[in-house]
């Protein structure tokens, strides 16, 4: 399955950005509050205050709002794990970060932290993920650009690291905190969060590092 290109056009007045910002934010609120998959073109004209005949206007169909609120959603959360990790961490990281465990949580704190921007639009996009190709894509993309970063931090501290294959470690770190952090936001574990985030970091500290501090 491909990305449809047909009509819709790509803003450059001021009115017509503002349109394309209300079509998203309207796509937004109705995902989040009634799935994707049950919220159609004409519901979210109506949100965003457009004819339905307008909203063509600016994407072919749901599915292209869907993938573009999915690009913001990475893009801020890259966004906001960088300056996270610059604020707390620093340009010095092997001063500034001077045990495994202040890195995993770091990493663990950065994850949750992408999650609960939105934990509902999450939810449909991890369905949209599984049941279509372009979507699916983009996210192997986005998550190799994580898994990228994880491997250059854990390069920075690789005279911490007793595993002798960082790229397939931080493809695990990334893996199984994301799994295990997925499921405390969403389909909310019985076991208290904070124990099971504690059991995750001393998990992965055992697993990486030379010695755990």
């Amino acid at each position: 399955m491909t990305i449809s290109k047909n009509k819709a056009r790509i803003p450059v007045q001021k009115r017509s950005i503002e349109t394309k910002e209300k079509i998203l934010n309207a796509a937004w609120e109705l995902f989040a509050e009634k799935g994707y998959f049950k919220t159609n073109t004409n519901e979210l004209a109506e949100r965003a205050g457009i004819a339905t005949g307008s909203f063509y206007g600016y994407f072919n169909n749901k599915k292209e709002v869907g993938i573009e609120l999915m690009m913001r959603f990475y893009k801020e959360v890259s966004k906001k794990a960088l300056s996270n990790f610059y604020i707390q961490i620093g340009d010095n990281v092997a001063e500034n970060l001077d045990t495994g465990r202040k890195l995993v949580r770091f990493i663990i704190k950065s994850l949750k932290e992408s999650h609960a921007i939105n934990p509902l639009l999450h939810k449909e996009t991890t369905a949209l993920i599984l049941l279509d190709e372009d979507v699916r894509n983009i996210s192997s993309e986005e998550d190799k650009k994580i898994i990228a970063f994880l491997i250059t931090l854990l390069q920075q501290h690789k005279q911490l690291i007793r595993v002798d294959d960082i790229e397939a470690a931080a493809v695990l770190l990334f893996r199984t905190s994301d799994e295990i952090i997925h499921r405390i936001m969403i389909h909310k574990d019985a076991i208290d969060e904070d124990r099971l985030l504690k059991e995750l970091e001393d998990m992965i500290c055992s697993y990486l590092f030379i010695t755990v501090s």
